[in-house]
């Protein structure tokens, strides 16, 4: 039950999502024209905000693929880690399978809108941003790999810190040990 309803959630999302790209772009069914078109008054457009706002709607878009995503992967994990005897094996493979067919047909409207549907001022928008996606994630990857090289370096610190104290401390003993022994000689010598 707790699936099904995950599953409606994430159902529920994508149809919302693609309700956003018919209103984003316009790719809802046209509609017949007259014939005899009216002079239509110029309106100004504000090219900017125009594509702020798409940029603003597919930072919405990604937002919610990277859930399904998550909540895709979540899924197997659990699968693989928590063992259900009262599962229907059958139903939770027909909904992973029809949550990651709704990710596959997303990735295709979206890379669609992205090339047909984004204004021409936009250029080949699809491609640069996954070209920078590109970038970013080697750039991340070198900060994370940074972050642990810092982290290891810091734990290898902390460690011989704790060597040369461990040291320190038995040679403090080993000193003190051999003062009181020369002393308990020099007590019996006399």
């Amino acid at each position: 039950m707790e699936i099904k309803k995950t599953v409606d959630e994430v159902v529920t999302d994508v149809k919302a999502v693609r309700g956003f790209w018919a209103k984003l772009f316009g790719t809802a069914p046209a509609q017949a024209q007259p014939v005899a078109k009216k002079k239509e008054a110029y309106v100004a457009v504000d090219e900017t905000q125009v594509m702020a706002d798409i940029v603003v709607q597919l930072s919405q878009f990604f937002k919610l693929q990277e859930q399904l995503a998550d909540h895709i992967r979540e899924e197997e994990e659990k699968s693989k880690t928590v063992y259900d005897p009262d599962a229907n094996l059958m139903e939770a493979a027909l909904k992973r399978v029809m949550a990651q067919d709704q990710m596959a047909l997303l990735e295709t409207e979206i890379r669609e809108a992205m090339v047909y549907g984004a204004p021409k001022e936009m250029g080949a928008l699809y491609s640069k941003v996954f070209d920078m996606r590109d970038v970013i994630k080697i750039e991340q990857d070198k900060a994370r790999k940074k972050r642990d090289d810092e982290s290891w370096q810091r734990r290898e610190e902390e460690r011989l810190l704790r060597e040369r104290q461990a040291y320190l401390l038995a040679t403090i003993l080993f000193l003190l040990y051999m003062w009181l022994l020369l002393g308990l000689l020099y007590r019996i010598g006399k």
